[in-house]
């Protein structure tokens, strides 16, 4: 799928789940709205229809029209002004919920109707009957006149408990969204690698067709004894040294690969990173005084013993010297040092090169990838170095950090334990 059309694929997706979530939250809105309704009007004609057994059973009381008003989501309040028992009261509520199929746990409160002073309350659940056979019973005093209110603490997770439907259908939604998300994801993701695939074979036939063309060209020339009396050693010189690459190039694909499929295997001794540092530096030293650059050496660990596997150690320097030599401005500036820390050894190596941008530097050691340059084949390599690096020094317990800005260079920190 090309770019473009997995864009407009997602973008249609995406607009879709979001569509189906929003009709979805819009109608169970409008579900719960009509139960809380419901509940409310079967709260207050049961609370209406107390007061009105309640007065109808004190013939005596002067009374109006009884309110009940709801005075919060969870608040109802009824304006009895008539004498009432508490007990008496909670019996009729709870018959009163029951015949309305309410099963909500609620707070009774009976209150003086001339200055509201709480006179009984209690938390009463619904469906526990021992509370009131062993509730304390309350007298109210001759021709005291009372209100009475009732709260449901659990109103709304009693009201979303009956949405079972609406509930199920909503989860099952989600799950879709979940699904889509990681669909969508996955498939970013196979695109990302295919990528990443077309740019390794892009960049493998580039760097095994010059080599090979320039091998083809001196065997030819020698051939044909085409060359110029005392070159016939730099011909040979071409041949040998393009053949090293190559072999180099597929060495490095092999053991990576094999890193994949088999445990890497260390053959682990006692190694001097100072002796090891200087031999590499000496190697690499040559090519940077051909272009006029410059490496500072500053090894300052007491102690530069470790014990890890030299040769692994070895190309793992070797890359990263090599990239900071490669990814220069106009003549490479490398600084290499040692020093002990947390009983291990940490190994800093330093360029002022070009740098590399933020948002490439959580994808830098991974395999295949290669900092965007504007041109894919001006600097050569597959982007398996910095991974070979990475592995190498986990392999070891150690650990790898990046520190770089562009244009100001960048910064290698290597920290390997003693053992």
């Amino acid at each position: 799928m090309r770019r473009k059309n997995l864009r407009q694929f997602i973008l249609f997706g995406s607009v879709v789940m979001l569509g189906l979530l929003l009709v979805q939250g819009y109608w169970l809105k409008r579900a719960f709205d009509i139960e809380e309704r419901q509940f409310n009007h079967a709260v207050q004609l049961a609370m209406k229809h107390v007061a009105d057994s309640i007065v109808a059973d004190h013939p005596d009381t002067e009374t109006g029209d009884i309110q009940v008003r709801q005075l919060s989501g969870k608040f109802f309040f009824a304006e009895l002004n008539a004498a009432v028992d508490p007990e008496v009261l909670d019996i009729l509520i709870q018959n009163e919920l029951a015949i309305r199929r309410i099963r909500a746990d609620y707070e009774l409160g009976v209150y003086r109707a001339d200055d509201d002073t709480l006179v009984y309350g209690q938390y009463i659940p619904a469906t526990i009957q021992w509370q009131l056979d062993n509730a304390v019973p309350h007298t109210p005093a001759d021709g005291e006149k009372r209100n009475f209110a009732i709260f449901f603490p659990n109103k709304f997770s009693v009201i979303a408990g009956e949405l079972h439907i609406w509930l199920f259908s909503t989860v099952v939604l989600l799950l879709m969204t979940a699904f889509f998300v990681y669909a969508m994801l996955s498939l970013l993701q196979e695109r990302r690698l295919a990528e990443i695939k077309e740019d390794f074979i892009n960049n493998l036939t580039h760097e095994f067709k010059t080599p090979i063309a320039n091998i083809e060209l001196a065997s030819e020339a020698l051939k044909t004894n085409r060359i110029p009396d005392g070159k016939q050693e730099q011909y040979y010189n071409i041949i040998y040294d393009e053949n090293r690459r190559l072999k180099t190039q597929v060495e490095r694909i092999l053991q990576l690969a094999s890193f994949d499929h088999n445990a890497l295997n260390l053959d682990k001794k006692i190694v001097n990173v100072h002796h090891l540092l200087q031999r590499l530096t000496t190697s690499i030293g040559v090519r940077i005084k051909e272009t006029a650059g410059v490496m500072h050496v500053d090894l300052n660990a007491s102690n530069p013993n470790i014990f890890a596997d030299e040769f692994h150690l070895a190309n793992t320097v070797y890359n990263l010297l090599d990239n900071a030599a490669k990814f220069c401005k106009d003549r490479p500036e490398i600084s290499i040092s040692t020093r002990n820390e947390n009983e291990g050894l940490l190994i800093s190596i330093r360029d002022a090169g070009i740098g590399i941008g933020k948002e490439f530097q959580k994808h830098v050691f991974d395999r295949f990838f290669r900092v965007p340059t504007g041109d894919v084949h001006n600097v050569k390599g597959f982007g398996l170095g910095l991974s070979y690096v990475k592995t190498i020094v986990e392999a070891h317990r150690g650990s790898i950090s990046l520190y770089s800005e562009p244009d100001r260079g960048s910064r290698f920190d290597i920290y390997l334990p003693k053992e």
